[in-house]
């Protein structure tokens, strides 16, 4: 353990300096030089990020909408983290080395991909130290008597782990973000919309996994653990994950896809479309739990219909896609693209492109989600349709989208795990995104004051679950009630992670999970 604490300015300058020049731990402190805690002889070899502000503009896939309504001075956005140190560890045992050289009340932030919405990991806090798991990029194939396993490190992006996959003739539930962190994403219950319905969520197919705990313990849970399946909701309020071991399914459980664009000139075209689209999404593709269907409505004035037929259908694919084509025919809407893949690869590499068009000087987002935990009722159809997709500010936030999926199917029969996201069966997700440095700080508060008012307004329907999905929702919003019971699935699991964080974590060094307000 360090001889200083945290907050401890009594010592000499000499000292100081000494620690500082062969640490590089030394910190500015009310104009004097204090050394830093953390600098215990079995991390001094530990990668340090010393360019904050550069480490910063790379981590960040956006900022925080909410970070940009109050300008600071000079009327510039955040741009750097408030963390007191920054490490970049390549092993399990330089992460427990880290957490036991600072003093036990120190808090500790993880970051993977660096697309979280509140963006509370890479910010932190001033007395917080960053662990950038960067470095802990492996993939690792291995069989058992059950098939293939992937076992991926936690600084691994799904880019990567898509790619390693195709390579194996496999398929996974994965996220459609290229550089979302895969460990991430499934530790704070991530979900997908493409492939939830056949493979349930890519957290309930992991069967190991290596953490740190708050006590610099290195632990390797497997499926008798029931600190795994807490850790695959609420992980990073838990514990250090450094890697998962994932059962990969063969990529023959996606027999094609087939998606559709089609182009709208005004909301109420698109309105009406999503409408009729709904129908189908709930009379013919809810009930077949062979096809998965997702309908997105864009800021650019698309309507981008996917229909994922999986092994386990035997219909027409057509009595799907042609609704859809006759429905927009109907309407006198162009259909501006084709596309018909043949393997799981493709589909989940699909957006890809268009989600790396998604910059800007910060890229600012806000997301929320609204679902039904049984197949949506018309009057809940109607609300998405003509309230959700008629007012959200599609056309002030040029990025933004909305997202309408079908879930449920593997999701609903598989283990349960601490995510909303496995008790719902139809799922959306209100993704606003711009560009800030185009936007006027009053044009920015608009924004934010539309979506709250869709987002109200969703709450007051009946049988509509509001902001349960703990990686589709903004826990730094104000004026936001999320419960826990709908982020982490029910009141009894709830009620489990909040136990295990008390044991777990009785200093709460891991206050950066996105809900760690409501543990």
């Amino acid at each position: 353990m360090p001889k200083n604490k945290k907050n401890d300015l009594d010592v000499t300058r000499r000292v100081a300096l000494k620690t500082a020049a062969t640490t590089g731990a030394g910190i500015v402190v009310s104009g004097s030089i204090a050394g830093a805690a953390g600098n215990d002889e079995t991390i001094a070899t530990v990668e340090r990020v010393e360019a904050k502000e550069q480490w910063f503009s790379q981590r960040a896939y956006s900022l925080s909408g909410n970070k940009v309504l109050v300008p600071k001075e000079g009327g510039s956005f955040p741009k750097t983290t408030l963390a007191l140190q920054i490490y970049r560890p390549k092993a399990p045992q330089e992460i427990a080395n880290i957490v036991k050289s600072y003093p036990a009340t120190t808090p500790i932030a993880c970051v993977c991909g660096g697309h979280e919405s509140s963006n509370a990991a890479i910010f932190a806090s001033s007395e917080a130290v960053v662990l950038d798991m960067k470095n802990l990029n492996s993939i690792e194939f291995t069989r058992d008597d059950e098939g293939l396993l992937v076992t991926v490190g936690a600084g691994v992006v799904f880019r990567e782990l898509v790619e390693a996959v195709k390579n194996q003739r496999g398929a996974l539930p994965v996220g459609t973000g290229p550089g979302v962190g895969v460990v991430g994403y499934i530790v704070n219950g991530g979900l997908s919309g493409y492939f939830t319905r056949r493979l349930g969520l890519l957290g309930q197919r992991v069967v190991k996994a290596t953490m740190v705990t708050a006590a610099g313990e290195i632990r390797v849970l497997t499926a008798k653990d029931e600190l795994l399946t807490a850790m695959m909701g609420a992980g990073s309020a838990l514990g250090i994950i450094t890697d998962v071991t994932i059962r990969v399914a063969p990529e023959t459980v996606i027999q094609s896809t087939e998606q559709r664009v089609f182009s709208f000139n005004n909301r109420e075209q698109a309105t009406a479309f999503c409408r009729g689209a709904l129908g189908i999404m709930r009379d013919d593709v809810l009930s077949t739990e062979g096809v998965s269907f997702e309908l997105v409505v864009t800021g650019t004035k698309a309507l981008v219909a996917t229909l994922i037929f999986f092994d386990s259908f035997d219909g027409s694919k057509s009595d799907f896609v042609k609704p859809l084509e006759e429905l927009a025919a109907g309407m006198e809407l162009p259909q501006v693209a084709e596309f018909g893949w043949s393997s799981w690869y493709e589909a989940a590499a699909a957006l890809w492109p268009v989600i790396n068009e998604m910059k800007g000087a910060p890229l600012v987002t806000l997301q929320h989600c609204v679902g039904t935990r049984g197949i949506p009722e018309e009057r809940i159809l109607k609300f998405v349709s003509d309230t959700m997709v008629a007012e959200f500010p599609l056309d002030e936030a040029e990025m933004s989208i909305i997202e309408i999926r079908t879930l449920g199917g593997a999701a609903l029969t598989k283990s349960k795990v601490p995510s909303g996201n496995c008790q719902h069966q139809f799922f959306i997700d209100l993704i606003t995104m711009y560009d800030a440095k185009n936007k006027t700080l009053k044009e920015r508060q608009e924004i934010a004051e539309a979506v709250r008012r869709v987002v109200e307004k969703a709450k007051t329907v009946k049988g509509l679950s509001v902001d349960f999905s703990g990686t589709h929702s903004q826990p730094d919003d104000p004026y936001t009630s999320v419960k826990s019971s709908l982020i982490f699935g029910t009141e009894t699991t709830a009620n489990m992670v909040k136990a295990m964080k008390k044991d777990l974590d009785p200093s709460n060094r891991f206050r950066f999970h996105p809900f760690a307000k409501l543990l």
